[in-house]
């Protein structure tokens, strides 16, 4: 088995299964983002061939692979921009409304979304975690139309918060 075909199995396996539903990890406690930062960070460690005294930082790096919290919040951003631009699924766009300012304010037109009541409790919420990561983003990136180019702009913008590039 080659290097590449092994790499390819070993991120369809892993990958995908630290992929699966993982906006839903959004606000879950450090300790368990951490349990499930090891395994990523195992599974970059094996694919690069690199030994310990290396820092997983600069193998996600040099795979460009996001940091598992970054990956959580590109998977919610892009739930909310199908979620926005589909109106599907129903469930989730009955959900989240545009902000509208009572008045006419430099806001009015940046592609916000209104946030809810937010508690302790309710902050994992849909309602209200997709208001509050949607509207940290670039405006430029909020009012992309093509679902392939706000892919590809969110993951730029995500990977230098993360690395600081």
């Amino acid at each position: 088995m080659t290097l590449d075909t092994a790499k390819a199995m070993a991120v369809a396996i892993v990958g995908s299964r630290l992929d699966y539903c993982n906006s839903v990890l959004y606000g879950m406690s450090q300790a368990n983002i951490n349990r499930l930062r090891r395994v990523q960070n195992i599974l970059a460690r094996v694919l690069a061939r690199a030994p310990w005294t290396v820092s997983s930082l600069d193998i996600h790096h040099d795979l460009h692979w996001l940091p598992l919290s970054h990956r959580i919040t590109f998977k919610l951003c892009l739930l909310t921009w199908k979620t926005l631009h589909t109106a599907h699924p129903p469930y989730l766009s009955e959900l989240i409304t545009h902000y509208l300012p009572s008045k006419a304010l430099c806001s009015s037109n940046t592609n916000l979304l209104a946030s809810g009541f937010t508690s302790n409790f309710t902050s994992r919420a849909f309602s209200v975690s997709a208001p509050s990561t949607w509207n940290l983003l670039p405006t430029h990136n909020c009012s992309l139309d093509k679902l392939s180019t706000f892919k590809r702009e969110l993951k730029s913008h995500l990977f230098q918060s993360a690395f600081a590039v």
